[in-house]
This record gives C-alpha cells, sequence and structure tokens, in this order.
C-alpha cells in the first residue's frame, strides 16, 4: 500500500459526487469559461508517481499555446457527469495547461454538484447544503471549459456523417425544448448511479425520499422538520415520527444517526428510527470487532435494526416486508412497518443512460446491471473512443473483481483517467487515423484493496475502521471533516490560483508549470515514529482530548509499514482497553 493513500471516506451507498441544482436553462451557444487550475492527483496504489508527472499531453508551454501553422488540429473531450472523478479532470484540463488544440465541454443537468461524503453531516446540519456542493459551473468557467447544461439521450458515431457526437436535449429560458449534438474525439462518462428498486417497487417513489437527488433529500427533510415545528408552535399534539430507513450500507446507516441527531431535540423520546437491512448483519464484510463497535453505535443512539429483509411495497402508511432469514433465529418483525418518513438508501442502480447507449449504438454494459464495461485502462471494451469512471463502469479483467460502488475508487480513477484521455487524444493526434493510441501507452488502474471508512453519527462523533479495527471518538469526527473540506476545498474557485498574470503554462515567477500529480493530502514519513504502545493505546482513546492529525498519522505509518502496523496492531488487540 502506497504511504501517500488518500483515506478517503466511504460515507453513502450513493459515493459520487451527485448533481444538486435543478438547471433554468440550457446554453443557446457555447460559453468558454475563463481561467484554469491546477489538477488533483490523488493517490492510487501501484502506480507509479513518476509516470503520471508529465502527462504525455504537457509539453512546452510555449509550443503548446503557439498560433504556429504546425500546432494539431482540434481535438474534443466531451465529459458527461459531474462525477468524483470527473471533477479532477475539469480542474486539470484547464486552458492554462491543456493544450491550445484541445477542447473541453462539460455536459451535466444540474449546474452544481454535491458532495455525498458531507451529506449526512448537512441532515444532521453540521454543514449547510452550499458548504456540501461544487459549483460545475464555476470550476468549469475557471478551467475556460464550456458547460452545457441538459441531458445526454445518445450518441453517434463515424455512420453519422463522418463524425463522433454526442446528442444533448435541454430547455431554453422560456421553456423550450433545444437539441445540441457536440463533436467529439473522445468522451469518458462518469454519471454514478441512481437508487436501487426506487422505480421498482411498488410505492417507493411515491412514498418515500429517496437519497437522490441529494438537494431534494435535504430540501424534503427540512420541509418535514418545519411542518413539525408549525404544529408545535400553533400548540398542536404532535403524535412523533416514525421513521423507516431503507438499505443498510453506510448511506443507511449515516441517515438514521443524522436524523436521530437532527430531530431528537424536537421530538425527544416521540421519536423511533429502525433501519431495516437485507443482509443478517450490517457490513458483513468487516471484522467482528468492527461490527460489534458499531452494533453499539446503533443501539447508543436508538436504531433499531432489522435484518434479513427486503421491501415489497411501500403504502402511504407502511412499509410492507418479506423475510428472507434462512434460519429460525433471525430477525422478523411483522410484515408491515407503520412509518411516518420511510427514506431510500439502497444500493447502486444503472443509470437509464447506459441500456439506451448500448441500445442504440451497442456500447457494452453488463447484461444484468447496466454498468459501462471498461478494461483496466478505464476504456470501454467496444468503443474505444469512450471512457468511464466511477459507480457508473465495471472493470473486466479476469485477474481481479470490479471495485465496489464506493466513491473512494471513483477518486482514485481520477488521475487514470486523465492520463488516459491525454494519452488518447495524443495518439489520435500522431496518427491522424481514428485508432486508439496503442494500449501498452494507457495507464492500468489498480484499485486498492481496502480503506479507511468513516462513519458520522451526527453529534461531533464519528466511527471508524481500519485494518479491521473500530475507532470512535470526537477524533474520528473531525478527521472525517478536516479529510472532507480538503477535498471540497480543492474546486473551490476563490481558492484556486489567478493565472491572469502569467502566459499559459507558466507561473507567476516565469518558470514553466506542470501538471501537479502530488496528493492533496501527501503524506511523508514521519522522522520518528510514535512507539507502538503509544501509537496502539492513542487509537484506542475515545476522549475529546486526542489529537486527530497524530492519530491520522499513526494510520498512515501503518499502511507504510508492514511491520509498524503489526506491531501496533498486536496491541490494541491485546489491549484491556478494547471497547468493542
Amino acid at each position: 500500500m502506497s504511504n501517500s493513500e488518500m483515506l478517503t471516506i466511504l460515507t453513502t451507498t450513493c459515493l459520487f459526487i451527485v448533481a444538486a441544482s435543478v438547471p433554468t436553462a440550457f446554453t443557446k451557444s457555447w460559453k468558454v469559461s475563463p481561467s484554469s487550475s491546477l489538477p488533483l492527483w490523488p493517490a492510487f496504489s501501484n502506480h507509479n508517481p513518476s509516470v503520471a508527472r508529465k502527462s504525455i499531453m504537457h509539453r512546452s508551454t510555449k509550443t503548446n499555446h503557439s498560433s504556429s501553422s504546425s500546432t494539431p488540429q482540434t481535438k474534443r473531450v466531451v465529459l458527461i457527469g459531474g462525477g468524483h472523478a470527473h471533477v479532477q479532470v475539469i480542474k486539470s484540463l484547464n486552458a492554462h495547461l491543456r493544450p491550445s488544440y484541445v477542447h473541453v465541454t462539460l455536459i451535466d443537468l444540474q449546474s452544481s454538484a454535491s458532495y455525498s461524503g458531507m451529506v449526512p453531516g448537512c441532515v444532521s446540519k453540521l454543514y449547510t447544503l452550499d458548504q456540501v456542493q461544487i459549483a460545475l459551473d464555476s470550476l468549469a468557467d475557471w478551467s475556460r471549459i464550456d458547460f452545457v447544461c441538459g441531458r445526454v439521450v445518445g450518441m453517434h458515431f463515424e455512420e453519422y456523417d463522418g463524425q463522433k457526437v454526442v446528442l444533448v436535449e435541454g430547455t431554453d429560458e422560456d421553456g423550450n425544448v433545444i437539441k445540441k449534438e457536440i463533436p467529439f474525439d473522445v468522451v469518458s462518462v462518469d454519471i454514478g448511479s441512481t437508487t436501487r428498486d426506487f422505480a421498482s417497487i411498488p410505492g417507493a417513489s411515491q412514498y418515500t425520499i429517496s437519497t437522490r437527488p441529494i438537494s431534494d433529500l435535504v430540501q424534503r427533510i427540512q420541509k418535514e422538520e418545519e411542518m413539525m415545528k408549525e404544529e408545535l408552535s400553533t400548540g398542536g399534539m404532535l403524535s412523533g415520527a416514525q421513521v423507516v430507513v431503507v438499505g443498510g450500507g453506510a448511506a443507511g446507516i449515516e441517515l438514521s444517526l443524522a436524523l436521530r441527531a437532527r430531530w431528537d431535540n424536537i421530538l425527544g423520546s416521540k421519536l423511533s428510527i429502525t433501519l431495516i437491512d437485507s443482509n443478517n448483519k450490517l457490513f458483513p464484510s468487516e471484522s467482528r470487532a468492527c461490527r460489534s463497535a458499531l452494533k453499539n453505535v446503533m443501539k447508543k443512539y436508538d436504531v433499531d435494526v432489522l435484518h434479513n429483509l427486503i421491501v415489497e411495497e411501500v403504502t402511504s402508511s407502511h412499509v410492507h416486508v418479506k423475510s428472507i432469514a434462512k434460519s429460525v433465529g433471525s430477525s422478523n418483525p411483522k410484515d408491515r412497518l407503520p412509518y411516518t418518513h420511510c427514506i431510500w438508501a439502497t444500493g447502486a442502480e444503472a443509470h437509464d443512460l447506459s441500456w439506451a447507449l448500448h441500445k442504440q449504438c451497442g456500447l457494452s454494459v453488463t447484461p444484468d446491471r447496466g454498468w459501462i464495461r471498461v478494461n483496466q485502462n478505464m476504456q470501454s471494451l467496444s468503443h474505444p473512443s469512450v471512457f468511464a469512471a466511477g459507480d457508473c463502469c465495471e472493470i473486466v479483467n479476469e485477474n481481479m473483481k470490479s471495485p465496489p460502488k464506493a466513491g473512494v475508487y471513483a477518486v482514485r480513477s481520477g488521475p487514470i483517467l486523465i492520463e488516459n484521455l491525454t494519452r488518447f487524444l495524443a495518439g489520435n493526434a500522431k496518427s491522424k487515423t481514428d485508432g486508439e493510441a496503442s494500449k501498452n501507452d494507457l495507464i492500468i488502474y489498480h484499485p486498492q484493496d481496502d480503506f479507511l471508512k468513516l462513519l458520522m453519527c451526527g453529534d461531533g462523533t464519528a466511527l471508524g475502521f481500519r485494518f479491521g479495527v473500530p475507532f470512535y471518538g470526537k477524533w474520528v469526527w473531525e478527521l472525517k471533516d478536516h479529510i472532507d473540506r480538503m477535498f471540497m476545498d480543492l474546486f473551490d474557485v476563490e481558492n484556486l490560483p489567478d493565472h491572469s498574470k502569467s502566459d499559459p503554462g507558466e507561473k507567476e515567477d516565469g518558470s514553466e508549470e506542470e501538471y501537479d500529480t502530488s496528493q492533496y493530502d501527501t503524506y511523508e514519513a514521519a522522522k520518528e515514529q510514535m512507539k507502538a504502545e503509544d501509537a496502539g493505546k492513542l487509537l484506542l482513546r475515545r476522549d475529546d482530548g486526542v489529537n486527530f492529525h497524530m492519530a491520522w498519522s499513526v494510520i498512515r505509518e501503518m499502511m507504510a509499514d508492514e511491520k509498524y502496523k503489526e506491531e501496533v496492531l498486536s496491541i490494541v488487540r491485546h489491549s484491556p482497553d478494547s471497547w468493542w
């Protein structure tokens, strides 16, 4: 494991950056966005940083941006969706660094994107909605990337007037439908996923609150709260709230805890929260210690967890469930659960766009789920000029299983995607043919085996898992909050450099600027490691006096040094202070 592994957070089963605000209009003409950016290159396992240090597209900026007749013909990159990987591409392929002949267009239904890692914190009122959103339009404007607010409805390849185009529909300021054909040399898809079974389970879309779109989730919960407060303020007898959360993954767990934290002060004992889980235990792939710690946390915050249940139907007053227990002793309550509020937080399901592209132009997707099938270069198995990243794709490799639908993998794939999109274009530019660059020229994405998981509890504490060991307390929340804010700050245009005073590709001091492939939370090995005994005791602490920076340093030293990791884990596992 690389010592610069990014501690990206698993917080919702959605775990991708989701479009947040409803667009008001569809651009009638191209709007070239003013500005540029330093690219984000999060760490990824088994990748040599020296390979990515200089993108194949980055050459002498004086050559790249000259108007010389030798400048290659325009090459067009189209990005569909503003997911975790694509925000890195948007930031990296800015006008200050990319070759002048490369034109980039971003297409998304929304002008802002919500970072799912912070949404449960937003629901529990630890963040405002604005704090969890990335302004895609502003970021694209800063990078001088065209932003088209609309819905992709199809693609055409060479058989369409000898040109590859993306078909987009949207509306103008008067509500009239407008259609666009956006040409491309290479297109990348990072649209995440939808909520599983939300459209197929009877009553789910009519009566429940889905985790997507995220802005709707937050606004609907806010509206319900306002109704509660209004009833109380007018002297009404508020009978209470029975919240049922469907989905036993990270999203369901965190939203259960978030609503407990948010509504406990309003309803107190009149608030009940039930979590429906289709498995026989929460986080079944985690260690017994982690599962035990999670069970204790759910009990502490009075969240009733029901296992081995699937939802068959949702009516206006009840969630109808069916037991799938294989043993008599498994939890099997009534076949219907009363509710006043039902949150739909199930796993990931492919967007309709994937199926549409499969039917329209033969884009390869998995036959059972509709995920876009890509190789280890994140390149479509059927269309070499199509790439995909994040939840919407599945990596096909006989030697490895495609990673789960979690945001960490989308984030880690971003640097690979940047490299491969630019290398693909470079290959086309050299050969002046439609064929892709040599497969050997493209970077292979090696998903990591495990990562730090941090679950917020809504009250300024959090629960974390790593190395099969649970961590809990205020310091865990502070660590999660620190990492999330670091990530968000990368895409806040107020924090990005002003290149107006320097030539393209040059720093303000006149030196040549290169793609920065370093990680925003890059960790350099400590000059002196904390003693294993002290490190083990530190990670076990749950009091408010823990310095999260010190704990984080210990965790990363453990990732970088296998021997040190085992020494610390030995202390933890045999400590009488183990609280789980």
